[in-house]
């Protein structure tokens, strides 16, 4: 049921954002950088995984905690829907705040259902020292990636972005509540192999990147460590401060072209089809 999870969060942005950006510009410039018709075969085949998956895995929700959690997970393609049918390019809306604000009060809610899980979360200052442990070498690596890459392609550093780094431990701990506490918590309920549930957790996190191909693959690669780590010692804190170090080195180091400058979802695909147009009128 893990699997199933992915493909339909797959399913579901490609669909959606298909729909709404499919006939907007032909070929290399769809926003999913496919023919023009070519996405309805990759939802097509993600539907077609998901069902099997789930199928083939069906008996797991027998059992309540996997049948909840299951249940409690679909508010990842029902957030992903909504993302990419709805939410403006670039000016959220009144009505825009209100919905996200109730996803996340919806997750809250479901924090507090299951509060007597709290051991399990790794929001407190237990495992901390032993997280961070674990996270030095991966975290050096994550860091010094961007800056050999940088190095073969070139880089717009600039001094004063390095201001706005600091608040990026902040911003990955909001992330990794949802995405790794919320998550992984769900996700081990349905699945007994911590491989499925790191795998799983990595693409879903990776998909909140889309079609960004750079960012997704740097997330796809850091999520599967912080996921790993989190299994073995669940600690927020300790994950939090890895990715704002990961994330501070990526988005200085590397060139904005080369990451977009970091733009993923609607505001990705929008400023693409914008380059396109203008590249037709040139």
């Amino acid at each position: 049921m893990a699997w199933t999870l992915l493909f339909t969060n797959l399913f579901v942005i490609l669909l959606a954002a298909g729909l709404r950006y499919g006939g907007a510009a032909p070929g290399a410039a769809s926003p999913i950088a496919m023919g023009e018709h070519v996405w309805w075969w990759a939802v097509a085949g993600a539907a077609a995984v998901a069902l099997a998956l789930g199928l083939w895995d069906r008996k797991r929700l027998t059992h309540r905690p996997a049948r909840r959690a299951a249940m409690e997970l679909l508010i990842f393609p029902a957030l992903f829907a909504f993302e990419w049918s709805v939410l403006p390019q670039h000016h959220w809306r009144t009505a825009d705040w209100a919905v996200m604000a109730a996803f996340v009060g919806a997750i809250g809610v479901m924090f507090w259902a299951d509060r007597r899980n709290f051991r399990q979360w790794g929001v407190t200052g237990r495992n901390f020292l032993p997280a961070v442990k674990l996270l030095v070498l991966p975290t050096v690596v994550m860091m010094a990636a961007p800056v050999v890459v940088a190095a073969f392609v070139g880089t717009d550093f600039r001094w004063p972005r390095l201001a706005d780094s600091l608040l990026y431990p902040l911003y990955a701990l909001g992330q990794l509540l949802i995405f790794q506490v919320f998550l992984v918590v769900r996700l081990r309920r349905l699945s007994d192999s911590h491989v499925t549930v790191i795998l799983v957790a990595a693409g879903v996190f990776a998909l909140l990147h889309w079609p960004n191909g750079v960012v997704m693959a740097a997330c796809f690669a850091a999520a599967a460590v912080w996921t790993a780590v989190y299994l073995r010692r669940p600690n927020v804190y300790a994950l939090a401060l890895s990715m704002g170090l990961a994330a501070g080195a990526f988005a200085n180091a590397l060139p904005r072209k080369m990451t977009e400058n970091l733009r993923t979802g609607p505001r990705c695909v929008h400023k693409r089809l914008g380059e396109a147009r203008q590249g037709e009128h040139r």
